[in-house]
């Protein structure tokens, strides 16, 4: 049998929650706060690769790309398996409907206020970083799962960070950190830190013979002046 307790607290009694509800109810906010990091996350890429958000909700999303294409994504499209963020988008947010609806709608409004605000996502979940999502730049075919997976932690570093990679090589890269004006070198350790630094200086031994691929096209965004891309019409 639960058992209520009742506390004073500044002289106001107040019932307390049962403990097992308690826990519920912090298990039930850290998943939506993990699926609104993890939609941000997925969709702030395409934003910062030039895409605009202009509707999403528990149906689905519509997302506009660098050539004015739109792409409409219904909530749990597969999307015949490649790894496309706006399908992952699709997949995020099929897990709105496992939330209750006042989670839901935090989630929604959470992802809506950070797109206005183009905020940082910081890193991406273990999950979304193990993937080498196609990036939304390149027509045509892709670089190999390889290069993409670095390039997406190097994008974490520039978009989120506000580093400027300067040279990428095989042994690791030199990047200026903001607050500085010198590049410092970030080499691969025996030991992993588990930093995203450390993280794309680790995945750079893997990339073989495409070091010089991956760094044009870290130079080439880097290069890119972007202008802030809002949604348009907010979330739905």
């Amino acid at each position: 049998m639960t058992t209520h307790t009742a506390q004073l607290i500044g002289g106001d009694c107040r019932t307390a929650l049962p403990r097992t509800r308690r826990r519920g109810q912090a298990a039930a906010t850290d998943d939506a706060n993990l699926l609104a990091d993890r939609l941000y996350w997925a969709m702030s890429r395409l934003v910062n690769h030039g895409w605009v958000v202009e509707q999403f909700g528990p149906e689905g999303c519509s997302v506009r790309d660098g050539a004015g294409r739109l792409h409409s994504v219904r909530a749990g499209t597969h999307g015949g398996g490649e790894p496309l963020l706006q399908v992952q988008v699709g997949r995020l947010l099929a897990e709105l409907d496992h939330l209750k609806p006042d989670d839901r709608a935090a989630v929604v409004r959470r992802v809506g206020a950070r797109l206005r605000l183009h905020m940082s996502a910081g890193r991406a979940h273990p999950d979304d970083a193990q993937q080498p999502w196609h990036l939304p730049s390149v027509v045509g075919e892709q670089p190999c799962a390889e290069v993409r997976r670095a390039y997406w932690a190097a994008m974490t570093l520039t978009d989120d960070y506000g580093w400027q990679i300067t040279n990428v090589h095989a042994d690791g890269f030199e990047a200026v950190t903001p607050g500085t004006t010198s590049p410092t070198p970030f080499r691969r350790r025996r030991r992993g830190t588990g930093t995203t630094a450390d993280t794309l200086a680790h995945l750079l031994t893997a990339t073989s013979g495409h070091v010089a691929e991956l760094a044009a096209l870290v130079s080439a965004h880097q290069a890119t002046t972007r202008a802030t891309r809002l949604p348009i019409g907010g979330p739905r």
